[in-house]
């Protein structure tokens, strides 16, 4: 555009699909400011779209037509803020006037004397020179508006609204893809809000375990293990017998493994009628009366108490109760903020000694001493038995710590009746060095692919993992060359494949399968809009077994403006679209079904799950912490 063309509008980013009154609220977004949904140009700021849940940064130049002193107004539903350099330069911005904070301050169209920081303070401007500004607002519920007006600082002066004639763009968008953000300004005022890794989050999951960064610790030799404990065959502990099935009945064969210590992965936070559910099958719960089974009423002597007043001297017995290990596999089902059942401590210690007696037998493993039980999972079913995964940070003689990560099946110890005896099961080991192959389809989600090539680079950056290889197939999007971007991101490896057609997502994962030439390595199936923990590759690992099992984590969808630090949600336990699985297994259970599945999707998981459990591989489904998966709505999709 020539300089007469950059007169008379100025720049607009939207972003939607964000819940929230506050200002700050926007700059959480983990697509602000480099992705907006939408760009466009407005010829007056002054605006109203009809939309609920979105945020907006307008900036560009202000060219006053006259020298003087302007005050300037802002009135929006809900907070607003506007930013003014005192020239052109983007780093000279400083806030001038805001309306509200907290979300719950708004103003009527053209109310400009509500409150006392909507109104800046007088500032000189001359008509030889424009002056960058930028307005952030964010609206949640309810009619939407915003203004800005100015005056000169004179008493028969009122208010107008800033129009195009003063107006001029700061760049030229109109054939930018929406992935381009190198033309975007980055500013004090859109700088985005990264809660302080050193401050302490409100919500448990959030905060440090030592599960999420047990794939730092070296792993103890398997040549010291080699003759510490016997050797034996896997069995299945949940597997389907028969060799039909009905299409979509394969979810009701799976089953949770349980954990220790306490991950955390029940949601805490949410609202008391949304926990509820985490109770409702407790049996003191079920007979009636809510919570008032858990205490019992000590007498206060003779003295009546008083109908319907309080009694300030009742004082109550209560027992500890133990919740966590009475969820059943259909409660954590139904009960989206259950989170992974815990087992007891006393039912996992004797496990623990077991192993720790075992060790000392053994001049290879004597000298380790166990310094924390990172973690214990196990499955188990009456009359078939139980598998463990123990997990133990263990010292050597020299003072290093190592990492026990090994499954275990239990037997009758022949050494101490007390305590069960423990054997490796040969054919049911994780390879810590196996390929991960994480695999993704799309097409026209070109910020999305950003973010999740962002979220590669992340884990690559955080563990150093160099085997794993990220594979994207594209149907041809117009917004995004991902070809171009992902030779320049930093991970170890990727492919690429362009597809034709329209979008098919089993057709296009199948297509992301066929590139992997490994039998022996893993698949991850894999989606957009989602935050990886670092220790995702570690836990893809651990959990598909080759020819056993396949990993099927759960991962937690974020309600509208929840953030990766304040977490709130429900656990998407009906979805098995998230998959680690061996390249040789699903070339065994045959693939993805493209055929029944060719341009939509739902369905395809559940379908893929039916053969899985006719091919007698077992499935771990676990909630994962921090694998999270951001609210967005169906529109723009496939």
């Amino acid at each position: 555009l020539s300089f007469k063309q950059f007169l008379g509008q100025v720049n607009m980013h939207i972003f939607e699909d964000w819940c929230g009154g506050s200002v700050d609220q926007l700059r959480k977004n983990e697509m602000f400011p480099e992705f907006p949904h939408s760009r466009t140009t407005i010829r007056r700021l002054a605006v109203h779209s009809g939309g609920e849940s979105y945020g907006l940064r307008i900036f560009g130049y202000i060219n006053p037509r006259k020298s003087g002193e302007y005050i300037f107004a802002i009135a929006s539903d809900d907070n607003s803020e506007f930013w003014l350099s005192s020239d052109q330069s983007i780093k000279n911005i400083k806030l001038m006037a805001f309306l509200g904070k907290t979300g719950n301050e708004w103003a009527v169209p053209g109310e400009y004397d509500k409150f006392a920081s909507q109104t800046s303070e007088p500032v000189k401007l001359s008509k030889k020179q424009r002056y960058y500004f930028e307005i952030i607002y964010k609206q949640n519920e309810e009619m939407d508006h915003l203004e800005l007006a100015w005056r000169l600082n004179k008493e028969d002066s009122d208010f107008e609204v800033i129009t195009a004639e003063y107006l001029s763009l700061y760049s030229d968008e109109s054939s930018a893809m929406a992935v381009e953000s190198h033309i975007i300004p980055h500013t004090a005022a859109s700088q985005r809000i990264n809660p302080d890794s050193n401050s302490k989050p409100e919500t448990d999951m959030v905060k440090e375990d030592p599960r999420d960064i047990s794939y730092k610790i070296p792993l103890l030799p398997e040549s010291h293990l080699r003759n510490v404990f016997p050797k034996c065959f896997s069995y299945p502990i949940y597997i389907y017998e028969n060799s039909t099935i009905n299409r979509y009945d394969g979810v009701r064969h799976v089953r949770y493994t349980s954990v220790y210590p306490n991950d955390y992965t029940r949601l805490t936070n949410e609202n008391k009628k949304a926990q509820i559910c985490f109770y409702q099958k407790d049996e003191a719960y079920e007979q009636g009366g809510g919570f008032h089974p858990y205490i019992k009423l000590e007498e206060n002597g003779d003295e009546e108490p008083k109908i319907n007043q309080p009694n300030w001297q009742q004082v109550i017995n209560v027992k500890p109760v133990n919740f966590h290990s009475k969820q059943s596999n259909i409660a954590v089902d139904n009960c989206k903020r259950a989170g992974n059942i815990i087992m007891y401590q006393k039912d996992v210690m004797p496990v623990i000694k077991a192993l720790r007696n075992q060790l000392k037998l053994d001049t290879k493993t004597r000298d380790l001493v166990l310094k924390k039980v990172m973690n214990v999972e196990k499955k188990t079913k009456a009359g078939v038995g139980s598998r463990y995964l123990l997990e133990m940070m263990m010292e050597d003689k020299e003072g290093k710590n190592v990492l026990i990560s090994k499954y275990f099946y239990t037997t009758s110890s022949q050494i101490n009746s007390e305590l069960p005896g423990l054997c490796i099961p040969t054919d049911f080991t994780w390879n810590p060095k196996a390929m991960v192959n994480v695999i993704l389809t799309v097409k026209n989600q070109g910020k999305w692919v950003m973010y999740f090539i962002r979220e590669m680079e992340k884990v690559y950056q955080v563990t150093g993992d160099k085997n794993f290889n990220v594979i994207i197939t594209d149907f041809k999007s117009s917004d995004i060359d991902i070809e171009k971007e992902l030779k320049n991101a930093k991970i170890p490896s990727y492919q690429f494949k362009s597809l034709d057609g329209n979008f098919g997502k089993s057709y296009g994962i199948q297509a992301g399968i066929d590139l992997v030439k490994d039998d022996n390595s893993i698949l991850f199936l894999c989606d957009l809009h989602i935050h990886f923990p670092p220790s995702i590759l570690d836990q893809v690992r651990k959990h598909s077994i080759l020819g056993k099992a396949v990993y099927a984590p759960i991962v937690m969808r974020l309600e509208c403006g929840a953030t990766v630090k304040a977490p709130t949600g429900f656990w998407e336990t009906e979805g098995y679209g998230l998959l680690g699985i061996y390249k040789s297994d699903m070339v065994q259970v045959g693939g993805m079904n493209f055929n029944d599945y060719k341009e939509a999707w739902g369905g395809e998981d559940w379908e893929l799950l039916d053969r899985i459990v006719i091919h007698k591989l077992e499935v771990e489904r676990l909630h994962l912490r921090n694998f999270l998966h951001f609210y967005h709505s169906k529109r723009g999709m496939w």
